[in-house]
């Protein structure tokens, strides 16, 4: 089944207008600013039927890295019970790496409405947009870590999505720190390291099985020069008796200023598919253009590195794992060469630099 675009017309830039004005009185929002109540538990009064997560990204000057997320449950059983877990993926400079994500009892956890403060067992993270302190206890590591955000937050109109007729089933998202500097001070096996490097932090959270939506996605993100980058094309499984639809998200920064959020006129080209892990494949370029009038941005992604491939049907209950035997669904995350063009009215210009993107693929 081909994969179609949304047209970029004034009757489809309408309904989506309209759309997302619905979408912003009901869900309370005040405009195209964010507020700090948007990163506090947004499944509060829905919890038995909501899955929702806090990542954080940490890319470290010495080569390393640090990824944590905080989940109330997972997101393949959003209509199950709270189970709190802290997921947490180190890198060392030299490539070795650890994964962890233990379980912790539901009574550890606890959330605000009023702002992000989240607590699972001895893990915390808290913070008010502009600055996040992260405190982590697991599987013998520790650390303290702060970010310091240097990008407008963000999300894109009202940050939801509905996947079906009736707008019941949908997947959210806010962008709190787009870009940040971050500090950490990390313990492992008895040795501790102070460390400084570049921070991202978003936060999800839905109440349907994506996989029963979408088919695959590709989210990227980038800080290039002065400029900061959120590019996504989700695929859909067939909806509303459309087929599949590429529905796509784009921010750009420079500085504390937005640049564009217009997601319509973005469109993505692949090539060079190769093997991956899990019996999928994975372009080695891909190119993102966004034309509007005389208005062009591009950002050609090369030489892609696969840090991190994730068998996701280990993340599946035993009757789903008997009614989807033949599908595959991988994780890919990459680093790669990012080459931006911007011609924005009287901004020209033309940067290079790294990028790290996913690609997540459901069958």
């Amino acid at each position: 089944m081909s994969a179609h675009a949304i047209p970029d017309t004034p009757e489809v830039r309408a309904r989506m207008q309209a759309g997302q004005a619905d979408g912003m009185r009901a869900l309370g929002l005040h405009g195209p600013t964010v507020e700090p109540w948007e990163d506090g538990y947004r499944a509060a009064a829905a919890a038995d039927s909501t899955f929702e997560w806090w990542y954080f990204d940490c890319q470290f000057d010495d080569g390393s890295t640090l990824v944590v997320t905080f989940c109330n449950k997972p997101h393949t059983d959003p209509g199950g019970p709270l189970t709190p877990t802290v997921l947490v993926i180190r890198q060392h400079p030299d490539g070795t790496r650890s994964h962890v994500e233990p379980v912790f009892a539901a009574e550890t956890f606890s959330a605000s409405t009023e702002k992000c403060d989240v607590r699972i067992g001895p893990n915390t993270v808290t913070g008010d947009l502009d600055t996040y302190r992260l405190h982590l206890e697991v599987d013998g590591l520790s650390a303290d870590v702060t970010i310091h955000r240097h990008a407008p937050s963000w999300r894109p109109g009202a940050g939801i999505t509905f996947f079906d007729a009736a707008k019941t089933h949908y997947l959210a998202w806010v962008v709190p720190v787009p870009y940040g500097t971050v500090e950490a001070s990390i313990t492992e096996s008895g040795t501790t390291v102070s460390l400084r490097g570049t921070a991202y932090h978003d936060h999800n959270w839905g109440n349907h099985l994506m996989g029963s939506f979408l088919d695959h996605w590709f989210w990227g993100r980038a800080h290039i020069g002065d400029y900061t980058l959120v590019y996504v094309r989700m695929t859909t499984k067939g909806l509303f008796g459309l087929g599949q639809i590429q529905i796509p998200t784009f921010f750009l920064a420079r500085g504390d200023e937005i640049l564009t959020d217009d997601l319509l006129p973005l469109r993505l080209a692949t090539s060079g598919e190769v093997e991956g892990p899990g019996h999928q494949t994975y372009p080695t370029r891909l190119e993102w253009t966004w034309e509007r009038g005389d208005d062009r941005i591009a950002l050609t992604v090369t030489d892609p590195r696969l840090i991190e491939a994730l068998d996701m049907r280990g993340h599946r209950g035993p009757l789903s794992a008997v009614l989807h035997a033949g599908e595959h669904p991988e994780y890919y995350d990459f680093t790669a060469d990012a080459d931006l063009d911007i011609r924005l009215g009287d901004l020209v210009d033309r940067v290079s630099g790294r990028t790290l993107y996913e690609k997540m693929m459901f069958r």
